[in-house]
């Protein structure tokens, strides 16, 4: 229900299809105006997007299909962060058998409620959804799921069952072959090896990052690779491996076009004082 294989041309055809001026086709169905909803967002409508799950959820409550309402409610808390429509959903997610609406139901509850910073109720809402959506098979959803509990845990500082989600985590993603989660994933690796002062564990993901990073052409996640890396060599005291790690992230906000942060810029003019007598 994402529309996610058009291009932004495609889809601004299809809404422009599908739509009757300011209105929108009578003859839509409301799983179609939810498709379209998903759309619109993608390419920076939120307007048309909630004037479409209105109308999904008006035609859900006409024609009194139950799953499709509280799918369209859902859609409205995930992108308006409604409470009140999330709460509405609860009576209709507690009556349906589908296993997909139930899943997707208790990721919207962990969201809000680590938006609201009730982080218990987040990981037993997180925790419902991925054991729904290995049930399912659902590799994205489970990667999603183990992303936001790994994030979880690394706010509470329990570094082991951080490392422990990601890494599962990391495993999805090589499966669904998704190169750029697989570098950001590996590089929160590093980090969580280095807050826990293991160096070698820390290098190993960040090389494992970098590698998959330069492969890609994904100068970003290559820039918080080689920044890991740098920060390994200062704990290290390579100096030497700190600066040429440290020269390639200011290369590499240079390609993305952004400004080299100042404790950059203050820690190359550090090591050039020391190793070469300033710059």
């Amino acid at each position: 229900m994402t529309g996610e294989s058009l291009t932004p041309e495609q889809a601004h055809e299809l809404l422009e299809l599908m739509s009757n001026g300011d209105g929108f086709d009578q003859g839509m169905d409301s799983g179609t105006a939810l498709t379209l909803a998903d759309i619109a967002l993608q390419i920076g409508q939120p307007h048309r997007a909630e004037a479409l799950i209105s109308h999904a959820i008006d035609l859900a409550k006409e024609n009194e299909d139950k799953d499709q309402l509280a799918w369209a409610l859902l859609t409205k808390a995930r992108i308006t962060s409604d409470g009140e429509a999330l709460a509405e959903a609860d009576e209709w997610v507690a009556m349906s058998e589908d296993d997909w609406l139930r899943s997707a139901y208790n990721n919207q509850c962990g969201i809000h409620a680590l938006e609201s910073d009730d982080i218990p109720a987040a990981k037993a809402a997180f925790a419902q959804s991925l054991a729904l959506k290995e049930m399912l098979e659902d590799l994205v959803g489970q990667a999603n799921t183990l992303y936001n509990l790994g994030e979880i845990s690394r706010g509470e500082g329990n570094i082991e069952q951080a490392k422990a989600f990601h890494a599962r985590c990391v495993d999805l993603l090589e499966e669904l072959d998704d190169k750029k989660g697989m570098v950001n994933g590996l590089a929160i690796l590093g980090h969580l090896e280095a807050m826990e002062d293991n160096v070698d564990g820390a290098i190993i993901h960040y090389e494992a990052a970098l590698e998959i990073a330069e492969t890609e052409e994904d100068f970003e996640g290559a820039v918080v690779a080689r920044w890991g890396l740098a920060e390994m060599a200062r704990a290290m005291e390579d100096a030497d491996l700190e600066l040429q790690h440290l020269t390639q992230v200011m290369t590499g906000f240079m390609q993305l076009g952004r400004t080299t942060p100042e404790p950059i810029k203050d820690r190359l003019n550090e090591l050039a004082d020391a190793l070469h007598g300033g710059i």
